[in-house]
Parts: C-alpha cells; structure tokens; sequence
C-alpha cells in the first residue's frame, strides 16, 4: 500500500469515528428528550389527579350586551384576556398548581363569559343544530333547559381541546350571535380530577350567573 492509499485510508477512518460520535450524540440528545417529554407527562398527570382543594368563591361583575351580569368563581382563577368576543375571562391558576415549562400550558384552563359566539365554530355548529332540531347530536353531553336562562348545555372535543358550555336563552336568529359561558381545558385533562374540579367551579358560575336586563 502507498503512502497515498495509507492518507485515504486514515482520513476515512477519522471520517468514520467523526461520523459515528456525532450519531451517537444524536441518538443520546434524542433519548433525552424523550426522557424529559416522558417526565413532564408523568408529572402533569400526577399534577393533573391530585389538585388542591378550590378555593372559594368571590363575587364578580360584569356587562352582557349592556346588561348588568353578576357570578360567583373560585379565587383558583384569575382575570385574563380571553377569546374573540369574551367580555370577560378566567384563567385557572391557583396558588399551589405549580409550574412546569411546559407539556401542557394552565393558561389555556379557561373560564369565559362570550358576547356571541366569535371564532368557536364548534359552539355555532351545536346552536344552529339545536334551533333545527331542539337537540345536539355528536357530542359527550347534552342537556337541554326548557325554560330559565340557558337554553342547553353541551360537553365536547373540538380538536385537542374539551368545551363544556351554557348557551343563554335568546331570540335572535344567527347562531354566531348567542351568547355563552364557556369552560376551554386541554384534553389531557380529561378523566382526572383535575376535571372533576373544573367542572364544579364551572357549574358553580352558571348557576350563580345573573343579569339584570335594562
């Protein structure tokens, strides 16, 4: 062999380790990662099955198409920005939730008060359904109001979400422009405590929600 074929060769051989090293660091980063991901969901979900206890609930005042409206909500939430056409919303943030950086984000546990319904095609969907047919197919809960200030309540997944929501009593005619109380939570949530909580926070803010029409 030639001193040129012995330069190939020992350039390939540090080609070769160069080469392997660098897989090797990719397959031990990308083990890491999965690692973290595996972590965080464990976390979430433990985080998820044992909530702290709701706090309780605080007096809030707001308007609704001009009209005084007035509920109760744990101080588990705080005041956020809310949706297209929220009038008013609630983030789910208690003191002793804790923070993670972040599989699963709290700001997106929502309690909203909707002046229409906005960008929640979903929500339009069900309420153009149900004027139709006085039902809503499809979906993981209905209950229908025959009278009182909802018309029906719905629970359903809309994508990698679950909504439960009250849509309140009124005459107009495009399904867009009813107004809602929506609770918005990942599906992660689903099946845990967590949700259980959720649910009897939200249930809470419906049957406290009063307006007092002009």
């Amino acid at each position: 062999m030639g001193l040129f074929d012995k330069i190939l060769n020992g350039a390939k051989e540090v080609i070769d380790g160069t080469k392997t090293a660098i897989e090797k660091i990719e397959n031990d980063m990308d083990q890491d990662v999965n690692q973290y991901a595996d972590n965080k969901k464990l976390a979430g979900k433990e985080r998820y099955d044992n909530p702290p206890e709701a706090l309780p609930p605080v007096s809030v005042q707001t308007y609704l198409n001009g009209n005084n409206v007035q509920f109760m909500i744990s101080d588990d939430f705080t005041k956020g920005e809310g949706y297209m056409n929220s009038v008013i919303s609630f983030k789910y943030n208690p003191e002793h939730f804790g923070v993670l950086d972040d599989i699963y984000d709290e700001e997106n546990i929502t309690i909203s008060l909707q002046e229409g319904v906005g960008d929640f095609d979903e929500i339009a969907e069900c309420i153009e359904e149900y004027i139709s047919n006085g039902s809503v197919s499809d979906v993981e809960q209905f209950e229908d109001y025959p009278d009182g200030k909802y018309m029906f309540k719905v629970k359903m997944l809309a994508s990698d979400y679950e909504l439960y929501y009250y849509v309140l009593r009124s005459d107009v005619e495009d399904s867009y422009d009813h107004d809602v109380l929506l609770l918005f939570y990942p599906y992660e949530v689903k099946g845990t405590n967590l949700e259980k909580k959720l649910l009897s926070c939200f249930d809470e803010v419906a049957k406290s929600l009063t307006i007092q029409f002009n």
